[in-house]
Parts: structure tokens; sequence; C-alpha cells
């Protein structure tokens, strides 16, 4: 192994080193706010504590260095995120954050137009070059160990600096400040950024219940339905709740979910940039693909939300309680209605017993009677065809007188009239009446039967 060897230092060399001052440009250090690889509920609980802790500090940190917030660097987005995909589309903003250049980081997409407009205004006035250098000059913005410094070399520092590196720095970082404000400042763009922006998009797609884990179900499910509800149209959206939430209140929960109205816009992944079109019918082509595509990733996300909503559904420990309850009750009322069935059916059977004894009576009587009744049935009918019989030959004998040749042949159809609507008694003494007298008085007699008879 080979050393270096160094000389041993001349006696006239210093003991105590020297510092000196270095030409470079003086920087500042900056404060880099980056975004955890966390879900957004855990990362709204850690900001919260963190702010209690900044301003605890705040005081004590006046007197340091008056440093500025860092352009924020994005941590792991939703995803859907495609950084090549949105380079052009974001202007540079698909490796910073948005809401971290307008200081609204902790708010995200909670927060509204108004604060919105207001940070960024402020920002405005504080960071744009011209107003930076009238700010940096002014003694509100200097600090105690800037001031320390600057009386320590300024003849120097002040003949020496190069402003050059700073200045471009700060114009970069006014740029994405503006196109910041361009994405958020737009409704329509904002929500197309909200859709992707940093988010778990992650989704269980099987369970199995621990029985010494009683609350395995709402931790894993409870967190996905609370970032899902992000993107609900409808205000406000019901959570999962506990195992003492009612079971009304659960079932309007997946009935609510299980009719989810989203407002998540997948334009910003759009394949084509109408843009770059070369005439309308191109345009028009981009404009058909990209809106099959964005109609195909919300349809697959939705797709997966309502398997989530599924699988909870089938999992959920409070509606297989009732389900088993419901069940429980079903075989209660159905045993009750067994055994009531069984006291009612033996009951019948004592009833049918003795309803056969009198049946059993009954229908020898039954026997005798109808015998009786066929007789006379019998006898009814004898008559009845004789008295048909007796009709008929009256009838007849009355038509007769109403023949050709007879002196009744121009009254035929008259006599035919009186034969069909006339009883037999009737018509046999019509008959012998007109049988014995002349003509005209015949032609009166039937007269006189056609008026009784037609009225």
């Amino acid at each position: 192994m080979a050393f270096l060897a160094l000389p041993p230092p001349r006696p006239d060399s210093p003991i105590v080193p020297t510092c000196y001052g270095s030409p470079a440009a003086r920087t500042e250090r900056r404060e880099a706010w980056k975004v955890p690889h966390k879900s957004c509920v855990e990362r709204l609980i850690a900001l919260d504590a963190a702010a209690e802790r900044e301003t605890a500090a705040a005081d004590s940190a006046a007197d340091e260095s008056d440093g500025e917030r860092e352009i924020v660097s994005i941590g792991k987005k939703s995803d859907y995120w495609d950084t090549k995909r949105l380079g052009d589309k974001l202007q540079g903003l698909e490796k910073v954050d948005p809401y971290g250049l307008l200081e609204l980081d902790d708010r995200r997409w909670r927060a509204s137009a108004d604060e919105l407009r207001k940070s960024y205004r402020r920002l405005v006035l504080e960071k744009h070059p011209d107003k930076k250098v009238v700010n940096e000059r002014s003694p509100k913005h200097r600090t105690k160990a800037a001031d320390k410094a600057e009386r320590a070399d300024a003849a120097k520092v002040e003949e020496d600096r190069d402003d050059e590196g700073e200045e471009d720095q700060e114009d970069e970082e006014f740029k994405l400040l503006s196109a910041a404000w361009e994405l958020l400042g737009n409704e329509e763009k904002r929500r197309q950024f909200d859709s992707i922006d940093y988010f778990n998009d992650n989704m269980p797609t099987s369970y199995r219940d621990r029985p010494d884990d009683p609350d395995r179900f709402y931790r894993i499910f409870g967190a996905v339905f609370s970032r899902q509800s992000k993107f609900s149209t409808v205000r406000p959206v019901p959570q999962l709740g506990d195992a003492d939430t009612p079971v009304e209140e659960v079932q309007r929960f997946y009935q609510f979910w299980g009719n989810f109205k989203s407002w998540r816009d997948f334009t910003l992944l759009a394949e084509y940039d109408t843009s770059e079109a070369g005439d309308r019918e191109e345009r028009r082509w981009m404009v058909r693909m990209n809106k099959n595509e964005v109609d195909r990733l919300k349809r697959h996300e939705m797709k997966r939300l309502f398997a989530l909503v599924e699988l909870a559904q089938e999992n959920d420990p409070r509606l297989l309680k009732a389900k088993a309850q419901r069940a429980a009750e079903k075989e209660r009322i159905k045993a009750e209605k067994e055994a009531a069935l069984a006291a009612e059916r033996k009951a019948k059977e004592d009833i049918e017993k003795a309803k056969k004894e009198a049946s059993d009576k009954e229908k020898a009587e039954a026997v005798m009677a109808k015998a009786v009744k066929d007789g006379e049935k019998a006898t009814a009918k004898r008559e009845k065809e004789k008295l048909r019989s007796a009709l008929k030959k009256a009838r007849k004998e009355l038509k007769a007188l109403g023949e050709v040749g007879a002196k009744l042949q121009g009254r035929a159809a008259d006599l035919e009239v009186l034969a069909s609507g006339l009883p037999v008694d009737q018509i046999e003494a019509l008959t012998a009446a007109l049988g014995s007298a002349e003509a005209d008085a015949g032609a009166s007699i039937i007269d006189t039967a056609l008026k009784n008879l037609l009225g």
C-alpha cells in the first residue's frame, strides 16, 4: 500500500487559519417544501402539527436568515400522472408544485378561488423581479444577519458580486408563479390538474376479515372512501363510520356511493395536441380521439370505484350482522308459523273427523233425495214432451186454416204469427172458433186475437 508523504510545515507557517472572503455571489439559504409519499389524510394531519411547531418557532427564527420559500419539488403523484405527456401542457409545472408556488400546498384542492387570487396577488408583489430589488434595499426587508454580513464585507461584495445567476433564477420563479396562476386560476384547468394531482389511487381488490382485529374493515376502507370523496360533485359526502353507526345510515352510505357522481377529469392525459393539427379535419380527428381516451380513463376509474363499493358492501360487518339478524328473525317467524300450522292442522283433523261422520249421514240422505228428485225430473220431462207435442199439433191445425183452398187462405201470415205467439190452450180455442165461423167472422176473430197478442 502506497502512502502520500507530505512535507513538514515551515517554521513561519501560521498556526491559526486565516479566512478569506469569497468573490463568489452571495447566496441565500432557501427552505424546500417537498411533498412526502403519504396519503392526503396523513399529510393534512402532519401539516397541522407542523403548523403548530412553526408558529412556536417563528419568533426565535425572526432574527435569522429571511429565506424565501423555494420552488416545491413534487413527490409521487397520482397513478395517472405522466410527466412525459404533461410536459408541454403544464408549461414547466410537471416537476414543481403549483400549489406550493402559491403557498397553498396545505390547502390544495380545498383552497377557494378567493384564496388563490389573494395569494397570487401577494406573491406577485413579493417576487416580481423589479419589486424584489426595491424590497431588498428597503430597511424593513433586511435582517440582522444580513446587516452584519453586509457591514463586514460591504465594499468587497458590492464590487465583485455578479447578480446574473440570481436574477435568472428569480425570473424563472416568477414565470413559474405566473404559470401556476394560469393553471389554477382557471376553474376547468384546475379541475383537470386536481384530478391527477398528488393522490393515493390505491383501492383494495380483496379483503379477508380477522376476528382478532375488529376495526380492520373500517381502517382499510374508511381511508379509501375518505380519499375518493374528494371527487364527489355532491356535498356533503357520507363517510363509512364505525361499528356503532346505525344500519340505516350505512345503507344510505352505500346508496350514495353506488350512484357516485365524480367531477374527475382526465383531459390533461389526452394524447393529441389540437394546436398542432394541420387542418380542420385533423383537428376534429384529434378532438374525437382525445375524447375517447378521456372517456376510457373515466370509465376505468369508475369501474374500479364501483368494484370497491361492492367489495366493501359484501364485507361490511354491520351489514353482515344485520343480515344474520334478519335470517335469525326469519327462522324464528318460520318456526312459529310451523307450530301454529301444526296446531291448526290437528284442530282441522278433529273437525274433519266430525264432519265426515255427519257427511256420511248427509250422503245417505242425499242419495235418497236425489232418487226422488230424479223421479220428479223424469215425470216433468215426460209432461214437457207431451206439452210440446200438443203445441206442435195445435199450431199445425191453426196454420192449416190458412192454406191454399181454405176459407182463411188470405190470412195465412196472421195465423202464423198467432201460432207462434199463443200458448197451446188459446191456439186450440182459436182453432175451434175459426173452424165453426164464417170467413168474415173468422177474419174478425183473427184481428181480435192479433190485437190481444200484439197490444
